[in-house]
Order: C-alpha cells, then sequence, then structure tokens
C-alpha cells in the first residue's frame, strides 16, 4: 500500500495548499475504483485501516459533513440534519475555513447532488398526484424534516388532507413540525414493525431513506407492510443507493456511513405478489440512487 499512502501524502498537500477541490475529487475517484476493485476483507483491513491512520483523515475531518457521519451524535450516519447540509449546502457558522471549503466540495459531489434531486424528484412527484385528486393522503417513510414541502406550489400543498411523517428520531419529527405543523408525526422504528399499523389509507407513501439500511428480508417486510397501507390505485415509492455510486468508497472510509447498496435485479426482488404490472424502475441522472414505483391495483 506504499502507492496509496503516496497518494493521501499529495492529497493532503494539496488540500493544506489550497487545491482541495481537485484533491477531493481525485481522492473520491480513487477510494471509488478500490471500493469496486477490493472484497469486503481487504478493503477494510488495508484501505479503510490506512485511511484512518493517515493524517490526512483529520484534516477532512474538520468538515461538520464529513465529521457528523463519523461521529454520529445521533447515534447513526445520514441524519437529518446531514440531508440538511446536503440539501442547502449551507455549513454551521463554527466551522473552521478550512472545513468550510472541504464541506463546499463534498456537498457539491455527485452522490449530494442525488439527494438533492431526489427531494425535488419527491416534490414533482406529488405535483403530478394532486392533479388528479382533490384531496391528498400522504406518507413519508422515515421523513427527515421533510423538506419538500418547501417546494410545493401552495395549491398544491392545500390539497394534501393528511400528511404523516414516520421517522424513529424524536428530534428530527420535532423539527418536522416546526417547519410543517400540518404533519401528523409518527414514531415507529422500521426494524421492528408493529403488528397493526396505526395509520393507512395512503394514496402515496414514499421511502428515499431508510432502504440504505435495511437487509433484504427486512426490505421486503417493509415494502409489503407499506403497500397493504395504500389505497387501491396508490403509489409506493422506495429508493436505494446503487452499488458503483460514485462516494462510495469515501463514505465508507472517512464518515463510517456504510449503506445496503442494491443493483437493478435486487431492487426487482423487493416487489410484492399483487402489485400492479405498472412497475416502474429508474435512476436518477447520475446513476446513484435506484428508484422502485409500485403501484396498488385499483
Amino acid at each position: 500500500m506504499k502507492g496509496f499512502d503516496k497518494a493521501l501524502d499529495n492529497f493532503q498537500d494539496d488540500i493544506a495548499n489550497g487545491d482541495h477541490l481537485h484533491a477531493i475529487n481525485c481522492l473520491n475517484e480513487l477510494l471509488t475504483e478500490y471500493r469496486q476493485g477490493l472484497c469486503d476483507t481487504l478493503w477494510r483491513e488495508t484501505v479503510i485501516d490506512h485511511c484512518r491512520q493517515h493524517p490526512i483523515f483529520q484534516l477532512l475531518k474538520e468538515d461538520p459533513y464529513t465529521s457528523r457521519a463519523y461521529d454520529k451524535p445521533r447515534g447513526y450516519p445520514g441524519d437529518a440534519v446531514m440531508l440538511d447540509f446536503a440539501y442547502y449546502q449551507q455549513p454551521p457558522a463554527d466551522a473552521s475555513a478550512l472545513g468550510k471549503r472541504i464541506f463546499d466540495v463534498v456537498t457539491a459531489s455527485p452522490n449530494a447532488l442525488s439527494v438533492r434531486w431526489r427531494r425535488v424528484h419527491i416534490a414533482g412527484l406529488i405535483e403530478q398526484i394532486a392533479l388528479r385528486q382533490q384531496a391528498l393522503s400522504i406518507l413519508s417513510v422515515a421523513c427527515g424534516h421533510c423538506r419538500e414541502l418547501e417546494l410545493l406550489e401552495p395549491t398544491t400543498r392545500a390539497r394534501i388532507s393528511r400528511f404523516v411523517a414516520l421517522d424513529n428520531d424524536p428530534q428530527t419529527l420535532d423539527e418536522a413540525r416546526r417547519g410543517a405543523p400540518e404533519i401528523t408525526p409518527w414514531h415507529c422504528n422500521l426494524k421492528q414493525l408493529p403488528a397493526r399499523d396505526e395509520h393507512s389509507g395512503f394514496d402515496f407513501i414514499y421511502s428515499i431513506g431508510i432502504y440504505d439500511y435495511l437487509t433484504s428480508s427486512q426490505a421486503s417486510q417493509l415494502t409489503a407492510w407499506l403497500m397493504a397501507m395504500l389505497n387501491p390505485g396508490g403509489k409506493l415509492l422506495i429508493a436505494n443507493f446503487t452499488i458503483d455510486n460514485w462516494g462510495r468508497g469515501y463514505m465508507e472510509a472517512f464518515m463510517d456511513w456504510n449503506l445496503v447498496v442494491r443493483s437493478r435485479e435486487q431492487m426487482r426482488a423487493f416487489i410484492p405478489r399483487g402489485a400492479s404490472p405498472h412497475t416502474c424502475l429508474y435512476y436518477d441522472p447520475y446513476r446513484n440512487v435506484i428508484y422502485l414505483l409500485l403501484s396498488r391495483p385499483a
């Protein structure tokens, strides 16, 4: 790994000398190549260990986005505060000058672009469905701060008769309600689904973050559970990061952020019996996230 250590030395020097954009992008590309080419054991025992032991690790942790994922103040990476970092690209005021420069690069990466596109895409789907219905019932699963509601036209928002926001993080639900007082919070652990649903009868359900943390068995159970809560003709959208997503190597090596990534075939396996034949499977424009749109037969 001498060549890899030398590359880290060079990236560290470039960041310290102000060429952080080129250095971090090249670092991401190199880590992605290693992640794709090594088995899990070799990846952890060679690349990750070298990254964490190299001085560049402490340099990159000046970035509040990187450090929050690694430190996990809520007990898990990718919390709603991190999503807001990606959405608004505004670092905390107390971040160092270097940390802010690294933050600007990391939150402008293709993976962050996918996160921002995801938010816009959800808002667009809600707009489309609202054109066909006067009263709309929606469930957001692992909802975060529900920032997609900010993008809706006032007329669309007025047509939402019920918006249920489901999350396992009480702080996240509190912030979501501050931003959208009309939502109904639902505190629920999706890895331990309740035996009986507290809510049902939805026209649109979307889950754009939790599948990245579920086993295949858990994901299949969740999909069936959510489909059962749809109204006839209702739609369910689920999203998952892809196996070759651009920032996977950096996320695992420096952020300790390990996603359950999936291929088209693995996503197809979640289609439950009884789903409408009008199933749609597609990527975002950056091909970092794959979406599965299911319909309940009318």
